[in-house]
């Protein structure tokens, strides 16, 4: 009897799905070799199919690997602060100590004009202990709304600010040169509340708790409810899959299709390595529609 859970992708992989509705443990492929088409073709499957994807025992590979790796989904962002690895944002968290924003289910970058289309993160030091983190689906998350509530937002955008999230938000961001650079290079815009991703056609709700700072049209009482209540879908856990960190695995996905949270319970000090894929402005599901 066949498995449900698990099928074959190109390039030889294989795809064991994680939850029904979100997440797939891709095996049969080594980073440390120069990556095929056809494997680059099996991944790129997968990721449009469950959202997110997950590799494991690649605790051998380093910088040029992951980069690679990271090619196969679009260009690279060069968003870290390493001259040598100018790809690598470099993250580390301290045993038992909450995380500020990354501890919210959020999108990453909506102040960005083109938000990043798709994450590679790489476990180099995880926690022996704890720090998982939690993936949900955007587009689950849209097919379960009322029909009354999908026609409500259609047309909605929201306000977003990078200097106003570093402001009025969550602390640790500090405020040295580069955060006012990256203000600089980003201000404040609007973005959908439903997007449609722009390989698959498949509509997906692009917003939580952590980025708007208002809905155009609505005023300061109404807007929020509504924020609070959308952003509610992605806590439910038939939308979600979480992953528990071993040493060289490597987590990839969507960010247009997939919201994350890092669970604060890391019982040891960890270190990451994440690589960022370019993405493209969004397309709201009214433009798409017209």
């Amino acid at each position: 009897m066949s498995n449900p859970r698990q099928y074959r992708l190109p390039g030889g992989l294989i795809a064991l799905r994680t939850q029904p509705a979100i997440g797939a443990v891709v095996s049969g492929i080594d980073l440390a070799q120069k990556i095929e088409a056809r494997q680059s073709e099996g991944l790129r499957q997968a990721l449009f199919a469950h959202g997110v994807i997950f590799l494991r025992g690649q605790d051998h590979i380093g910088y040029p690997e992951h980069r690679a790796l990271a090619e196969v989904f679009g260009e690279p962002h060069a968003d870290g602060h390493e001259p040598e690895r100018p790809e690598i944002m470099a993250i580390r968290s301290k045993a038992h100590n909450p995380e500020g924003i990354a501890s919210v289910w959020h999108f990453d970058d909506p102040y960005m004009i083109a938000p990043p289309a798709v994450s590679v993160l790489r476990a180099i030091e995880p926690s022996t202990f704890g720090g998982d983190t939690c993936f949900s689906s955007a587009a689950a998350a849209y097919a379960g709304l009322p029909s009354e509530l999908k026609e409500q937002i259609a047309g909605l955008r929201y306000s977003t600010s990078l200097e106003a999230l570093i402001t009025e938000g969550p602390g640790g961001f500090g405020a040295d040169d580069t955060w006012r650079e990256l203000i600089a290079r980003n201000p404040p815009l609007t973005q959908p509340l439903v997007i449609v991703h722009p390989v698959t056609g498949v509509p997906a709700l692009y917003t939580d708790v952590l980025w708007p700072r208002g809905i155009v049209g609505m005023d300061d009482a109404e807007w929020p409810p509504l924020i609070e209540r959308l952003a509610r879908e992605f806590t439910r856990p038939e939308y979600q899959t979480r992953w528990n960190w071993s040493k060289g695995d490597i987590a990839i996905w969507d960010n247009r299709l997939v919201q994350h949270c890092g669970v604060p319970d890391h019982q040891t000090d960890r270190y990451m390595e994440r690589i960022t894929v370019r993405g493209q402005p969004l397309q709201s599901i009214v433009e798409w529609q017209a």
